[in-house]
């Protein structure tokens, strides 16, 4: 209870914004929000905000302080959602049913359990992914950059207009063999892949991964990313340099011809080159070889890395913070995607429309002679392609590939008068492409409306200490390097002179009591004396010369 005994209603002072009530807790407390979604925040910066939103002065050592107290604030704040991993597993289930939130703990040294990985596949993601995309995915890893040191996995697939499509994300501490066969175990029951038949994933060439596919996906198109199998030929001949187009249209030949015609040209600029592409097995990454099922081109994982790369933020964050900002991004990502697709009035998406204009440019290479039974020959360049527009084909086989009819085919539908829509995949409808983003991410509650689990807490992650850095060393400079400093118009200035310390080393010193050499007053063996003060010497004495022994004689007597 307070009470008011003197209240002044009117101040004839200047308020000058300095205030003693102003302390680094209470700066803190002030700054906390700006400073959890931006620890970088410097303490100028704190400074111009207090004076321009609160009208308050504070010195930069207040604001430095105050930034630590709140930092701490905030790694208890998280400390405390990674104990409740449990409860936030509870949490995400009850917002978004029907989710799979599968959590590992280990139990350490001390009895507690410490945190060992976590998977999230969200219930809107996993039935959209099953029902209207497109049966590829790819699958990668990254670094975390917080202190937990751990890495992120996670499953991304592709949408009707081409753009990625988050499946699945989970979180372990080294990425091995066990690691990726837990990963694809609960991703295979997520998506009812079975044993991989009518499937295609696409990932980098990791030992782990490929062992890991191999045991629970025996029969699926395992594609393996060609830019880095390209990246380690590049490192395998550093001296060499292996122009791209060679490589490439090694990887992106449609058809088998193609192909051996690349291959032949790779052979032609290095053999050495040419036999190591070779044992990668081109049937893992070359066009040529992939099968039509999934209707994509992919040869490299390039959706999977761009999606690491909008992950650079979150990857900072600690563990629930990272998870719930990675959700937080698939929620507004679905959310912009719908907005993009119900806006777009074309029958099929805007990856039909490109593909399309794009291969309208080579139509007046073409020449067709038709066959019957809706079967035409179409010639490019003096080299004879075989359409089928029934079957909806093409020899060069990037009709089958893409989905999309190829040079060779548009020239024959426009020759017929016929609307080059009509013969595009359904994967590409903006039906399709709409209710990939019917089915929206719900929001997930904080930690103050988790329910508790009833189960042990987990451990959380030690905190960095810092560590003091070391005063950086001068460099030494050489004999002949700077001897002397130079001042501009002013010449150049004499070194100053070394002082030099003298020592006491061969003198003899004398007491101050008594006079005699040999001891100083501290050790002197003759009590009770008087102190001896020597008399003022003439001018032509030396100072060095010692009291004669007669007037030491007289003080003694």
């Amino acid at each position: 209870m307070y009470l008011i005994k003197t209240f002044e209603d009117e101040h004839s002072c200047i308020p000058d914004g300095y205030c003693t009530v102003i302390r680094g807790r209470i700066i803190a407390k002030l700054a906390l929000n700006e400073i959890r979604r931006d620890p970088t925040l410097k303490p100028k910066a704190m400074q111009a905000k207090m004076e321009e939103k609160y009208k308050v002065i504070v010195s930069n050592d207040q604001c430095r302080k105050a930034k630590q107290q709140a930092l701490r604030m905030v790694q208890d704040e998280h400390d405390e959602q990674f104990a409740r991993l449990k409860d936030y597993k509870m949490e995400v289930i009850k917002c978004n049913p029907d989710s799979t939130v599968e959590l590992g703990t280990l139990t350490n040294e001390s009895g507690k359990e410490t945190f060992d990985r976590i998977y999230v596949c969200l219930a809107p993601l996993k039935r959209t992914w099953t029902a209207h995309c497109r049966p590829i995915f790819g699958i990668d890893g990254c670094f975390l950059k917080s202190n937990e040191k751990g890495q992120f996995l996670a499953a991304v697939g592709r949408d009707s207009n081409n753009q990625l499509f988050p499946i699945a994300w989970a979180v372990v501490e080294v990425e091995n063999t066990d690691s990726w066969l837990w990963f694809i175990q609960l991703l295979k029951l997520d998506l009812n892949l079975l044993d991989g038949t009518g499937f295609t994933l696409i990932s980098d060439r990791q030992k782990e991964l490929i062992i890991a596919v191999e045991q629970e996906l025996p029969k699926v198109e395992h594609r393996m990313c060609a830019r880095h199998i390209y990246g380690n030929l590049r490192r395998v001949y550093p001296g060499k340099e292996l122009p791209k187009d060679l490589f490439w249209a090694v990887a992106k030949s449609f058809n088998v011809g193609e192909y051996e015609i690349a291959l032949k040209q790779l052979k032609n600029f290095d053999v050495r080159v040419y036999e190591a592409v070779l044992l990668k097995n081109p049937h893992n990454f070359s066009r040529a070889f992939f099968s039509s099922t999934p209707v994509c081109e992919d040869v490299s994982n390039n959706f999977s890395e761009s999606y690491n790369n909008t992950l650079n933020t979150a990857r900072e964050m600690p563990l629930v913070e990272m998870l719930e900002t990675v959700r937080r991004q698939a929620m507004i990502r679905m959310d912009m995607r719908k907005t993009k697709a119900f806006r777009w009035k074309g029958k099929y998406s805007e990856k039909v429309a490109n593909t399309i204009k794009a291969e309208k440019k080579h139509l007046f290479e073409c020449r067709v002679i038709p066959s019957g039974n809706g079967i035409y020959e179409v010639g490019e360049n003096n080299h004879p392609h075989t359409v089928d527009m029934g079957a909806k084909t093409c020899v060069c086989r990037r009709w089958s590939m893409t989905g999309i009819p190829c040079r060779h085919a548009l020239r024959v539908i426009l020759k017929k008068k016929l609307d080059p829509l009509d013969y595009v995949s359904h994967w590409y409808l903006t039906s399709t492409w709409r209710k990939q983003y019917n089915d929206p991410i719900c929001p997930v509650n904080g930690i103050n409306f988790w329910r508790s689990s009833g189960e042990a807490t987990i451990q959380p992650p030690p905190r960095d200490v810092p560590q003091q850095t070391k005063q950086q060393k001068k460099r030494i400079k050489g004999k002949n390097e700077s001897p002397q400093k130079k001042n501009k118009g002013k010449g150049v200035e004499a070194p100053t002179k070394k002082r030099v310390k003298l020592t006491i080393e061969g003198k003899t010193t004398h007491c101050r009591r008594c006079g005699v050499g040999g001891h100083n007053s501290r050790k002197c063996p003759n009590h009770g004396c008087p102190v001896y003060r020597p008399r003022k010497q003439p001018s032509g004495l030396s100072q060095d010369e010692g009291p004669s022994q007669a007037s030491q004689n007289s003080n003694l007597g």
